[in-house]
């Protein structure tokens, strides 16, 4: 029962990371972001105060470049 356990755990304990456009930093400590899908959400941190940023889990992790990038559906 443990190896089924262990592997669950690996599954849910996957980092969700990716590339966001800083749009405002509140004053509480959060920033509001645009992901490429064109939607918006807030997350947790203010170190980045303009251009792109890195976000895992919803956190603000550090400053991104701010590269061209185009988007291929499959």
């Amino acid at each position: 029962m443990s190896n089924a356990l262990n592997r669950l755990g690996t599954v849910l304990a996957t980092t969700q990371r990716s590339i966001v456009k800083v749009l405002t930093v509140n004053q509480d400590g959060t920033t509001l972001v645009q992901h490429s899908d064109e939607t918006q959400s807030t997350v947790l941190g203010d170190s980045v105060e303009s251009g792109s940023a890195y976000i895992e889990n919803d956190r603000i992790v550090g400053p991104a470049p701010d590269l061209p990038y185009t988007e291929i559906e499959v």
